[in-house]
């Protein structure tokens, strides 16, 4: 009897061990995971935890040229005096289209400007009328010019618009440059460009339409010259 109850204590003493051991040799495990377990959760992290690479930002395009910006009244344009009442150019590519036509009439203004009274002066190549006025489509007299004449004149003309077209939209002859601006062609050769020359220009240009306006008005009207002076008369 006293066997069988000290075996009987000795199984309950071991028992306990016995069962509770794997216990807490689980418990133990679950709380300190093996370097197994750590690779596996960083090598598959929960679903939407991981974080987006960083993307390089695209490069900054290149700014506009001025000629897709100008506005009437900002300044780009020498002469620009803000004056558009009937918004005729309200946009930069109407503003390029009027300027560029504006700068090739003042600049032929100019020139008849110029010769319109030289050409009363000096008579060259017998051109006036019967009272000395200067051969215009208002006095007529244009069926006396020589053909070659006008001949010169349209092949001139055909070649500075190429030339201007050229410089304005680029073309394989002339490389366009980005700081394009309406009338100019590139033609410098005394290197005098600047924004007070080219101020000067369009002033006087539009001066010299007005000019030109009145001399074959005046002439028209009053059937004389403006110019009653004929050095070869």
């Amino acid at each position: 009897m006293a066997l069988s109850f000290a075996s009987s204590t000795l199984a309950f003493n071991i028992a306990p061990s016995a069962v509770f051991a794997p216990s807490r040799l689980a418990a133990v495990r679950m709380q300190s995971p093996s370097p197994h377990d750590a690779i596996t959760a960083i090598t598959f992290p929960p679903f939407g935890s991981q974080e987006a690479a960083p993307v390089d930002a695209p490069p900054a395009p290149p700014p506009l040229p001025k000629i897709k910006t100008m506005m009437v009244g900002d300044g780009t344009l020498a002469g620009d005096m803000g004056f558009d009442p009937l918004q005729l150019a309200d946009s930069p590519d109407k503003l390029a289209f009027y300027r560029e036509a504006e700068v090739k009439h003042a600049r032929l203004a100019m020139l008849a400007a110029f010769g319109w009274p030289v050409s009363e002066i000096t008579n060259f190549g017998g051109l006036l009328n019967g009272d000395g006025r200067a051969p215009s489509l208002l006095n007529g007299g244009l069926g006396n010019v020589n053909g070659v004449y006008w001949g010169a004149v349209v092949a001139l003309a055909v070649y500075w618009e190429k030339f201007g077209l050229d410089q304005q939209f680029g073309s394989k002859d002339v490389s366009k440059s980005p700081d394009y601006l309406p009338g100019m062609l590139g033609f410098d050769p005394l290197g005098a460009d600047s924004q007070g020359m080219r101020a000067a220009e369009i002033t006087n240009g539009r001066v010299a339409m007005v000019a030109i306006t009145v001399f074959a008005l005046e002439e028209a009207l009053t059937r004389a010259p403006i110019f009653p002076i004929n050095l070869l008369h």
